[in-house]
C-alpha cells in the first residue's frame, strides 16, 4: 500500500507539484530498506547478548530484565525524538532538549514539593514553560535569523544554568503518589514488569505518527523541508510551521524529564546531559533525512531502540563507561557521514 504526497515546487514550474509515493502503513514503511537495515541492525546486536552472555540470554528473568531496562530508556528517547524528527524534517536542529528535560523535571518536583501544587497543575505549569522555551527558540531562529545549531546551544547553557539553580544537588518526588504512579510506575502485566514510560511512549507515536501522517500540518513539515521557498509560494507559513515544531520538541523534552523523576524518584541537574547527540543519531539512524525534507517516527522508534541496547551490550560484556562515550560518538559521525553519502547531499 502507498500513499500519495504531493510537494509544492517539485515538479515543473512555480507553484506545480509532483506526486510522491511512499508506504503508508507501519508495515510498509518497515519494510522499506532503510528501516528494514535498522530492524536487522538491532536484532544483531540482540543476537550478540545470546553470542556473548548466554547465561544471561537464555535466563528469563536476567533476560527480562534486560529487556525491560531496553525499553525503559528507549522510550525516553522516543518521546523526545518525536519532537526532534518533527523539527529536522522541517529543517532545523534542538540542541537544548538535554537540559529541558532536566528542567522539566526538577521544575515538575519543586512545583509539588516547595509549592504544594497538584501533579496536574505541575504538569500544565512545566508544559507552558517548556512551550515558552520552544517560542524563544522558534523566533530567534526564524525572525532573527540565527541558526537553529547556535540559537539552541545557548538556550543548552541557559537551560542547564536554570537546573543548576533549582537545585545544588537533586529533587525528589512522592513515590506514594497515585497520579506519580500513573506517570512513570510499572505494572505487571502476565507476570512481566511494564514501565508505564513505554506505554506513553507508544501512545505518542501513534498520535504524532498520525499527525505527522494523515494532517495538513504534517505535510507542511515534509513541504517546508522539502523545499521552504516553494512551500511558501504555495502559501505555506514556514516560520510558523518551525515555531510548533520548537515547541512540540521542547513540550516533549519536559514530559520525558516529568516521567523519568516519576519513575527514579529523583532528578540531578545533570541529568539528560547529551541526550541531544543520542536523539538526533536516533533520529538520523532511523532514516530521516539530516538537511530536512523526509523521515518517519516508526524509523526514529528503530533507531531509540538501536541508541538504546547499545550501551546494554557494552555494559554486559564489561566494557567502560568511556567506550560506550566513544562508541557512541563514533555511530554518530558514521550515521551522519553515511547519511550525506547516500543521499547525495
Amino acid at each position: 500500500m502507498s500513499e500519495e504526497t504531493s510537494k509544492p515546487g517539485s515538479g515543473g514550474g512555480g507553484g506545480a507539484s509532483a506526486t510522491v509515493r511512499g508506504p503508508s502503513t507501519l508495515i510498509g514503511r518497515l519494510t522499506s530498506r532503510r528501516e528494514a537495515g535498522v530492524l536487522f541492525g538491532f536484532i544483531v546486536l540482540y543476537g550478540i547478548i545470546a553470542v556473548s552472555r548466554p547465561d544471561i540470554f537464555f535466563s528469563w528473568g536476567d533476560i527480562s530484565g534486560v529487556t525491560f531496562r531496553l525499553f525503559r530508556t528507549a522510550s525516553i528517547y522516543i518521546i523526545i525524538g518525536i519532537g526532534m524528527s518533527f523539527l529536522i524534517i522541517s529543517g532545523e536542529f534542538d540542541l537544548s532538549v538535554g537540559s529541558m528535560f532536566a528542567v522539566g523535571g526538577l521544575s515538575f518536583a519543586m512545583l509539588i514539593q516547595d509549592f504544594q501544587l497538584t501533579v496536574f497543575a505541575a504538569m500544565v505549569v512545566v508544559l507552558l514553560i517548556a512551550a515558552g522555551v520552544g517560542v524563544t527558540n522558534g523566533v530567534i531562529v526564524t525572525k532573527i535569523g540565527v541558526p537553529s545549531l547556535i540559537a539552541t546551544i545557548g538556550m543548552l547553557s541557559v537551560l542547564r544554568g536554570v537546573a543548576l539553580s533549582i537545585t545544588d544537588g537533586s529533587w525528589g518526588v512522592p513515590r506514594d503518589n497515585s497520579a506519580i504512579h500513573l506517570l512513570g510506575g510499572t505494572t505487571e502485566v502476565f507476570g512481566v514488569s511494564v514501565a508505564h514510560q513505554v506505554v506513553w511512549a507508544l501512545l505518542l507515536v501513534i498520535a504524532f505518527g498520525f499527525v505527522l501522517h494523515q494532517t495538513r500540518f504534517g505535510y507542511h513539515i515534509y513541504a517546508v523541508g522539502d523545499d521552504q521557498d516553494a512551500a511558501e509560494k504555495t502559501g505555506i507559513n514556514a516560520d510558523r510551521v518551525k515555531i510548533l515544531n520548537f515547541v512540540i520538541v521542547a513540550m516533549l523534552a519536559a514530559l520525558a524529564g516529568m516521567i523519568s523523576i516519576s519513575y527514579y524518584g529523583s532528578m540531578f541537574a545533570s541529568s539528560g546531559a547529551t541526550y541531544e547527540l543520542l536523539i538526533i543519531a536516533a533520529v538520523v539512524i532511523g532514516g530521516t533525512n539530516l538537511f530536512g525534507g523526509e523521515g518517519t517516527l516508526s524509523g526514529m522508534v528503530l533507531g531509540a531502540l538501536v541508541i538504546a541496547i547499545i550501551p546494554q551490550v557494552l555494559v554486559l560484556n564489561g566494557m567502560s563507561v568511556d567506550i560506550q562515550e566513544l562508541l557512541t560518538g563514533v555511530i554518530i559521525i558514521v550515521a551522519v557521514v553515511l547519511d550525506i553519502i547516500f543521499r547525495g547531499r
